[in-house]
């Protein structure tokens, strides 16, 4: 909230999957790439899409180097790393890992002068053969000026960059399938920025339920042009006069206004098949405010069930005054928001109470001009879980207790990535709301990944507060109005001191861009951390501007970047309580605010890259080899030497370092190799002639190579002899630009 101020489970556990995050390459050189979102076992949103990142994949176009500056395309992306195609034949190609028929890709257009932006093409393959052309567009991003921000580029401060667009494909493809984002004949736009790509294998479009009214029965039509509202509301009505479900079939339905909903199921076939689109496309329950959120409080809708559509509306800039949200009014007693997918609308659902009861589970909600979820005034009893929400313009969830208080809410295994304003998960006052499980990624500015604050005139916070099991990624700014860091965990008094039980548990903030844990503001008191796990921090672990007190036990920091505590309001003003277990942030500063140093660490070219070999025993494939798992090797055909394994990594890179690893806990061993380089993959040349490389368990097996840097395409590493056992044998090749 801000008011004018590649795989969806990973297998490594979440301490041996995070601990390397932000580190550098001192352990054996070993240098797994930083956690995405989707990646932290047990946490966020369960979702049934493989997610592949640009830079990750194989690409003839320009890798954007990282990059946390507010502004540019790298900075937004997810990871902070995208890919720009920018002339005719260059790609972006990703291997499916499983059975796909569908994608979403985030991208980026550039705007158009006028800043109206501008409608593209991209072409889709796969193997080799067009399936279709992707339709992209520029018309919903690109924002410009002050909040609640313009469309006018010569206001300045370009930001919002990123689109989803996404697409059926003709058939299911298998794993294995290469599938292409290239520019083709035809495909206009002066370049294409792409930062992952979304692969989904989506079941066949639900039935008719045998006890349901369908709206085109009601004069509704498909995929035409004429508004449909009209029979979704006569649909409605005898639907819940006889007590039956409304069936909206598969199709694309003109919905030109807010329909309400009260005591009816509405089902479609799914929402990759159904779809509700308009200028002011909206379904809302009883109690909608006026304009700029006044009125509304008539009553609350009950026992709604919203299931397996999408709405798509038409927002194309931030109106606060204007209520074009994709789920709106006043929902309760026993209401089901499920398997939606919103787009393009202000907020994806903005609820405004008071009412009791209500769960929200399993949606995908993705570039809103504002929040992506927001409980306003009064409401309690919800449950938020399970839903994926990306590139919204404020916070992507958020409990706001004005005037009312919320409370007994629970926001639960979400995901929110790259909140454009504000915070992962904004939680404003009210009483016993809870954030358990969550994944919070890519901040932008103004905001962290969960902030707690008696601000925007809510009810001060009380009772308990409980934020549990949360992972935040690559998270805080600097803030571009206040001009200091943010932290991934914020806690603010603004309006009055706030006082009320905070508990921060079992929590992992990693890879913060300022500091991790901030205090600002009025007299914060009361909040009490335990077994916090701080693994890098641009600036400080804590940074205290608030007067107040709060425990730590077992508070972790490793990667700090200049000191553990930031205080200049002198002693006594804030209160430590030191519980035990505490390491890595005893050091404390006061002065000018430090540049960040992270600790991103070099990365790692090779790891997920197309690889062959000459020979494979079955079972342990070359692909072993590039995994990121040292437990997994490939092994080569025995007693066949000379063998080679070949790595495409995708691009001309400048290679300078190699490391090489086996099994921990093998015994020792002498391998003879070599190492050859080729721009074509046909033609190879020496780069390290044979030598003899130690496996050694007491170093942990690994072995690192360096060489003069080279450019190249293709690394390929040759096996002439094995002290341990007849064949090459190789669990991990990782190769750096330095």
């Amino acid at each position: 909230m801000f008011f004018g101020f590649c795989r969806r489970i990973g297998g490594a556990s979440l301490l041996c999957a995070a601990a390397c995050v932000g580190g550098d390459a001192s352990e054996g050189g070993r240098e797994p790439p930083a956690l995405s979102a989707l990646s932290v076992p047990g946490r966020g949103a369960r979702v049934s899409f493989i997610e592949q990142e640009a830079e990750d994949a194989v690409t003839n176009g320009t890798a954007l180097a990282k990059d946390r500056t507010r502004g540019t395309l790298a900075a937004e992306a997810s990871g902070r790393r995208a890919v720009t195609l920018s002339g005719q034949g260059q790609y972006v190609e990703f291997t499916l890992t499983e059975p796909a028929n569908a994608i979403a890709v985030r991208y980026s257009l550039p705007d158009s002068s006028d800043g109206s932006g501008i409608d593209a093409t991209l072409s889709l393959y796969a193997d080799g053969t067009k399936l279709r052309d992707l339709a992209l567009t520029s018309r919903y991003s690109w924002y410009y000026g002050a909040f609640p921000y313009t469309n006018h580029p010569n206001e300045g401060n370009a930001h919002h960059f990123y689109e989803e667009a996404r697409a059926l494909l003709p058939s299911t493809l298998p794993p294995g399938t290469k599938v292409r984002l290239q520019i083709g004949p035809g495909n206009n736009a002066p370049s294409y920025t792409i930062d992952l790509a979304d692969f989904e294998l989506v079941p066949t479009p639900a039935a008719m339920p045998a006890n349901a009214l369908s709206v085109t029965d009601f004069g509704a039509t498909p995929n035409d042009t004429a508004d449909d509202s009209d029979a979704f509301d006569a649909a409605i009505a005898s639907a819940r006069n006889q007590g039956k479900e409304v069936w909206v079939p598969q199709g694309t339905f003109l919905v030109g206004r807010h329909v309400t909903v009260d005591r009816i199921t509405i089902r479609g076939a799914g929402h990759w098949y159904t779809e509700l689109r308009g200028a002011r496309v909206g379904l809302y329950g009883k109690g909608e405010p006026d304009s700029c959120g006044t009125g509304g409080t008539s009553g609350a809708s009950s026992n709604v069930k919203l299931y397996d559509f999408a709405i798509i509306g038409q927002v194309d800039r931030r109106l606060d005054c204007d209520q074009v949200n994709g789920i709106g009014g006043a929902m309760g007693g026993g209401s089901e928001i499920a398997g939606l997918w919103i787009q393009h609308t202000k907020v994806g659902i903005w609820l405004d109470g008071p009412f009791d009861g209500l769960s929200v589970r399993n949606n995908r909600i993705y570039d809103q001009t504002a929040d992506g979820l927001n409980l306003h005034r009064g409401i309690s009893h919800v449950t938020v879980s399970d839903n994926f929400v990306r590139n919204t313009g404020d916070d992507g969830l958020a409990m706001w207790s004005e005037p009312l208080a919320n409370h007994d809410n629970t926001f639960s295994h979400n995901t929110v990535v790259a909140p454009i304003l504000a915070n992962g998960i904004g939680i404003y006052g009210g009483y016993d709301n809870n954030a358990t499980d969550n994944v919070l990624a890519e901040s932008q500015d103004a905001g962290g990944a969960i902030y707690v604050a008696n601000r925007f005139s809510a009810v001060p916070l009380s009772g308990t507060t409980t934020l549990a099991r949360n992972t935040a990624l690559r998270t805080g700014v600097l803030d571009s109005n206040l001009h200091f860091g943010i932290g991934a965990l914020w806690f603010d008094g603004r309006d009055s001191e706030m006082s009320g039980t905070i508990d921060v548990s079992d929590t992992d903030l990693i890879d913060n861009s300022y500091e991790a844990i901030q205090f600002l503001d009025k007299r914060v008191t009361n909040v009490h951390f335990r077994n916090v796990r701080i693994d890098g921090a641009g600036t400080f672990a804590v940074q205290v501007q608030a007067p107040g007190s709060a425990s730590f036990s077992n508070v972790v920091a490793t990667g700090v970047g200049h000191a553990g505590v930031y205080d200049c309001q002198g002693a006594g003003a804030f209160s430590i309580a030191d519980g035990g277990g505490n390491s890595g942030w005893s050091s404390t500063y006061c002065g000018a605010w430090p540049t960040p140093v992270y600790h991103d660490g070099p990365v790692n070219l090779a790891r997920g890259k197309p690889v062959e070999a000459s020979s494979a025993v079955a079972g342990f494939p070359p692909s072993n080899a590039n995994d990121g798992d040292f437990g997994t090797y490939w092994e080569s055909t025995n007693n066949a030497f000379p063998q080679t394994l070949t790595v495409d990594l995708g691009a001309p890179e400048s290679v300078s370092r190699i490391v090489l690893g086996l099994p921990s806990t093998w015994t020792s061993r002498t391998q003879t190799l070599s190492a050859l380089v080729s721009t074509d993959g046909t033609s190879f040349a020496p780069i390290l002639g044979a030598r003899g490389v130690v496996f050694d368990p007491a170093s942990g097996n690994t072995a690192t190579l360096t060489f003069p840097a080279t450019s190249s395409r293709y690394l390929r590493l040759e096996f002439t002899a094995n002290t341990g056992w007849p064949a090459g044998q190789l669990s991990e090749l990782e190769a750096y630009a330095r």
